[in-house]
């Protein structure tokens, strides 16, 4: 089925201005212009439900969402979500070139924290993909949180929580305590020829030992220096 071309122009400014902080861009749909080229369909400042608005049921059309998070710091960063949307009404040749097509869509895009392929506009509701950022990212992207404005930090908390769980952990853990030696350790390691295999007794094997001091091998050396 082959690749899609995606040189546009509109694309790449599209993109641009959806990942640009300083514009209100929230989201870019592409659609196809013929079987294997994509050009711009629309960018937008609204919300996800008026981005949904513009996905067709007899289209297959790609989108660069923009979710930003929020007002408390904890999950004010700004994420982005790559989704495929295959009307339900797409013919299956339409369907099979999303396979081929998808990932230099998404590669086009950038780079996305969530990619949804979709074909019922329930499963990109806000709810939905707020619920996915959160489980892909560990942040919590509820605006309600702080409706009023009024930033409540939830540092503590997350310290709090952090701190009881590896308290519980360290319990669990088999490692002991780590014991320092407090003694003087001798200068020389003792040696135990005892459990070696030898032709000659152990007590002839220890008499026949030599034991190199390294502190006297060194000052030899050096003296021939």
């Amino acid at each position: 089925m082959g690749s899609v071309d995606v040189s546009d122009g509109g694309i790449s400014t599209a993109i641009a201005s959806v990942r640009d902080d300083g514009t209100d861009d929230m989201y870019a749909i592409l659609k196809y212009d013929g079987k294997a080229k994509l050009i711009l369909q629309k960018t937008g400042s609204g919300s996800m439900d008026e981005m949904a608005g513009e996905l067709d049921d007899g289209e297959v059309q790609y989108v660069l969402l923009r979710v930003e998070g929020g007002r408390d710091q904890e999950s004010k960063a700004v994420k982005f979500v790559f989704i495929t949307w295959v009307g339900s009404s797409v013919g299956g040749m339409a369907k099979g070139r999303v396979a081929s097509h998808k990932m230099a869509v998404k590669d086009a895009l950038g780079w996305t924290v969530v990619d949804i392929q979709a074909d019922d506009k329930d499963d990109i509701s806000e709810e939905v993909i707020r619920e996915k950022l959160k489980k892909a990212s560990g942040a919590n992207y509820d605006l309600g949180s702080n409706a009023g404005g009024n930033y409540e930090s939830k540092a503590g908390e997350i310290q709090a929580a952090g701190r009881n769980n590896y308290q519980t952990l360290e319990k669990e853990s088999n490692i002991g305590p780590v014991v320092f030696e407090t003694r003087a350790l001798p200068k020389e390691t003792p040696i135990d020829l005892g459990g070696r295999p030898m032709v000659a007794s152990a007590t002839e094997g220890k008499k026949n030992t030599v034991i190199r001091d390294e502190v006297e091998v060194a000052a030899a050396k050096k003296g021939e220096e």
